[in-house]
């Protein structure tokens, strides 16, 4: 049996994508590398495939390094090069160091019957006489880079290359929650992003395969699925006026056992009072939010070509507080840019007073880093990558201090009223052989001694004990004792 490499690069989408690929070569019987012993890497890897993002040239440089690092290591191996770089520029790496052949976006699905069926000989070098040409499929390299998709890509339709993702991978992919893409693509361009070239236009699933996939996953054992896909706020727009997201949201809850669900990122005009409701009402429905935030200055997401303002983020954040659950307010995460081309000090500072008034978690924050071809490139007034760095680091305390002081305010009342943090989903190991983890209803993340009586995808309750602070990473987690199990 042949052994592979996966390396995954970027968003939530792309994982998903890896777990189909990586689903299709072991159904052939390849094994993956990755969580193998030194002592059991006896036969050399045969395959490696990267599954790039593009979002900014240093995301393409990383994907280039590890390329020609896999090609060093494994020098028997062909590279693969697949994602969203190889869609908008398969010529860039088909030229690389180390790369062998590129798969662009539109063919992924399809990506391991291309190599050993329609190219068998890539992998067999008693057929390399006459060799394919490096770029298989249909993807080429942009022409021009328009605020508009072209109409000479032949996107896949949702229902026929979106798939139930396999439960019990090896390798890369496994992981104790399950994600379900629901839509691809995106329409938005704004001014720094160059996905919607490397993801096409947007589509969705239909609602009923979407039933029968969670199905499928409840009936394998999933218990925690999160919804995913490149902008899941467009949910249904392309085959009705206005996003279905709600409509999917509730037929979820009212024909599937799904013990839990979460959403991943929406923009803030995309909360809808609906969704918040649901998310009271429905204990299935985990009270957390990704939020894509960008910048809270109007001017600057109006640079950015976001479509809302301070006014709709202020909104949108007083109406999620009211949310009510069982410990604490929702878990609001948010993402956002700092740096971005025009940004002052002064408005810098006045999104930090604005943020400080307003009721979030964590920030996930970016310095704003150039992808080349995209209008914001060429917005006047670049932030130096110094100030850029000091912004980020202001942000990260700002983000700590924040996320700390909401934690510490549910062990205080845990302690007080002796309340548990039930339902914690048990994942995996920590980083440190000291722990296991696993995270709530709420995205709190709990650490536990590791004991022989609690396995992988279980349910506890537990009783925070004291805050295990990570200032390295801006995460916060909970020390806790077992209380019950399931």
């Amino acid at each position: 049996m042949s052994r592979y490499i996966l390396k995954n690069f970027g968003c939530k989408a792309n994982l998903y994508d890896s777990q189909r690929m990586e689903a299709d070569l072991q159904a052939r019987n390849w094994i993956p590398c990755e969580g193998l012993e030194k002592s059991e890497k006896k036969e050399a890897v045969l395959l490696c495939i990267i599954n790039t993002c593009t979002v900014t040239n240093e995301a393409d440089k990383q994907g280039r390094k590890m390329a020609a690092k896999l090609a060093r290591e494994n020098p028997e191996a062909k590279i693969v090069v697949t994602g969203c770089g190889a869609e908008v520029n398969p010529k860039l790496w088909a030229d690389s160091p180390g790369v062998s052949y590129v798969v662009g976006n539109q063919n992924k699905h399809d990506l391991v019957r291309l190599i050993f069926d329609l190219n068998s000989h890539i992998l067999n070098p008693s057929h390399s006489n006459n060799p394919p040409e490096k770029i298989l499929g249909t993807v080429k390299t942009y022409d021009s880079i328009l605020s508009k998709h072209p109409l000479d890509r032949e996107w896949p339709a949702a229902n026929g290359s979106f798939f139930t993702p396999p439960t019990q991978l090896k390798g890369h992919s496994d992981k104790t929650r399950s994600f379900l893409k629901i839509q691809e693509g995106c329409n938005s361009f704004c001014t720094y992003c160059i996905i919607p070239y490397g993801r096409g236009p947007s589509r969705s699933i239909q609602l009923q395969e979407i039933i029968n996939q969670l199905n499928q996953l409840v009936t394998q054992g999933v218990r925690e699925v999160i919804l995913t896909g490149t902008n899941i706020g467009d949910y249904g727009q392309d085959w009705n006026s206005k996003p279905e997201l709600e409509t999917l949201l509730k037929k979820i809850f009212q024909e599937t056992d799904l013990e839990r669900l979460r959403i991943s990122s929406l923009d803030p005009s995309e909360v809808t009072p609906e969704i918040l409701l649901l998310m009271e009402q429905e204990p299935r429905f985990c009270p957390h939010l990704h939020i894509s935030l960008q910048s809270p200055h109007s001017r600057i997401l109006k640079l950015m070509k976001r479509k809302y303002n301070f006014e709709t983020i202020q909104h949108c954040l007083e109406q999620i507080k009211q949310i009510k659950t069982s410990i604490g307010n929702a878990f609001v995460g948010m993402d956002i840019i700092t740096g971005f081309p025009g940004e002052t000090e002064k408005e810098f500072q006045w999104g930090l007073e604005a943020l400080s008034k307003l009721s979030w978690t964590r920030l996930h924050v970016f310095p704003y880093s150039e992808r080349s071809d995209t209008p914001a490139t060429r917005l006047p007034h670049s932030v130096p990558q110094s100030v850029r760095v000091k912004r980020t680091q202001a942000l990260n305390a700002f983000s700590l201090n924040r996320q700390t002081q909401y934690f510490q305010s549910i062990l205080t009342q845990s302690s007080l009223e002796k309340k548990t943090i039930d339902d914690v989903l048990i994942e995996k190991k920590g980083e440190s052989s000291s722990w296991m983890s696993g995270y709530s209803p709420h995205y709190l993340k709990v650490l536990i001694p590791p004991t022989s009586i609690i396995e992988r995808n279980q349910l506890v309750s537990v009783q925070p004990l004291e805050l295990m602070i990570d200032s390295k990473n801006n995460d916060v987690a909970f020390v806790a004792k077992i209380k019950t199990i399931e």
